[in-house]
């Protein structure tokens, strides 16, 4: 295979993708359930912290993946246009439902689920961050016109890719950042670190070939489930003294396993069609789940922060969570009905079918 392509017409790629998407952001409604509904929290024993390694890491990076188009002509034209597009289907998005949930969840049963600072305004983090991203790398691609030569480029993205995990990622470089805290907040810096992995989708992309050879590496795999197994049975003392070490590793190493398994392993027949149709419509998702979050179960569901039970928490946040995403699917439908709203709701171009974000 064309090492700058991946392929549009095979079923199952696209099917592989998606259905991963699928996959993350069950992983991310998961995750809001067991925090803002249960109350599980980092010190109480659950799966969330091993979910977390899988999920907005490969997010970002299927992002990069499908950011980069070879042969591109990257000009200050062709910047602005992409910034544009991204914004009306990523930014405009999350602004207006910000602005609803702003208002409809101001409060949680004495508990502030939002703080009504400025930080609110990153309560939508990831959509905000991965438009941000965008306009990082179309900063990048400017530069690319000074480099012919691939592995030039390959070199200059991974080199600022590394300095945005170091500079916003590593706690203690990023406290010490000559830069007002206030100042931080507002961009949401703290948020800008996962850049990394979005430049290692891109990378991946570019490298198309040699990518998927390290994915059908037998050997690379075993090491990778190794190294992943062994950092999370000993993930306490790791965060506890090597906290940007234990990060990085099972972020990567959480992105390889993941795409490898559902490379190898897609989900066939009603459950393709179901997660393929959830990884087609994760920004929807991502944006309406959060009104449809059960806040007053934290009330009735002390017993799992008073004595964890990690499998039945489980069990009972995946089953939310499906129940969630299903009506959520319901809105986006819904709005998506009339192409006006679609457009002036998601950035949907009336034009043509617009699948999200990446």
């Amino acid at each position: 295979m064309d090492n700058e392509t991946i392929s549009y017409t095979s079923g199952q790629r696209i099917d592989y993708i998606d259905a991963l998407k699928g996959f993350l952001i069950l992983s991310v409604v998961m995750c809001h359930v067991a925090g803002f509904c249960i109350g599980i929290q980092d010190d109480i024993p659950s799966f969330q912290p091993i979910l977390f390694e899988f999920r907005n890491p490969p997010f970002f990076f299927i992002s990069g993946m499908f950011a980069y188009k070879a042969g591109t002509a990257w000009s200050g034209s062709y910047c602005c246009k992409l910034i544009k597009r991204k914004f009306m289907t990523i930014a405009w998005p999350t602004i207006l439902f910000l602005a609803a949930i702003l208002y409809v969840h101001p409060s949680f049963h004495g508990r502030t689920f939002l703080h009504n600072s400025i930080k609110d305004l990153w309560f939508h983090w990831f959509t905000l961050s991965l438009f941000l991203y965008f306009v990082f790398y179309s900063i990048i691609g400017l530069l690319f016109s000074y480099f012919k030569n691939q592995l030039f480029k390959s070199i200059l993205l991974l080199t600022c890719g590394t300095i945005f995990y170091l500079l916003f990622s590593v706690q203690s470089v990023y406290n010490n950042l000559p830069i007002v805290d206030d100042i931080k907040v507002t961009l949401g810096m703290e948020y800008w670190g996962f850049f990394f992995f979005f430049i290692l989708g891109v990378l991946a992309r570019m490298h198309y070939t040699h990518f998927v050879n390290i994915l059908d590496s037998s050997i690379f795999i075993a090491i990778c489930i190794f190294i992943f197994i062994i950092f999370n049975l000993f993930s306490y003392p790791l965060q506890s003294n090597h906290f940007n070490l234990f990060r990085i590793t099972t972020y990567v190493t959480g992105i390889i396993l993941v795409l490898k398994f559902f490379k190898k392993y897609p989900p066939k027949g009603f459950l393709n069609k179901i997660m393929t149709f959830t990884g087609k419509r994760t920004l929807d998702i991502y944006l309406i789940h959060y009104f449809f979050l059960p806040l007053a179960l934290y009330e009735n569901t002390s017993i799992f922060r008073d004595s964890p039970m990690p499998i039945i928490e489980f069990a009972l946040t995946l089953s939310i969570s499906i129940a969630i995403i299903a009506m959520s699917l319901l809105v986006s439908y819904i709005i998506r009905l009339s192409p006006i709203s679609a457009h002036y709701i998601f950035g949907h171009n009336k034009k043509q079918h617009h699948n999200i974000p990446t």
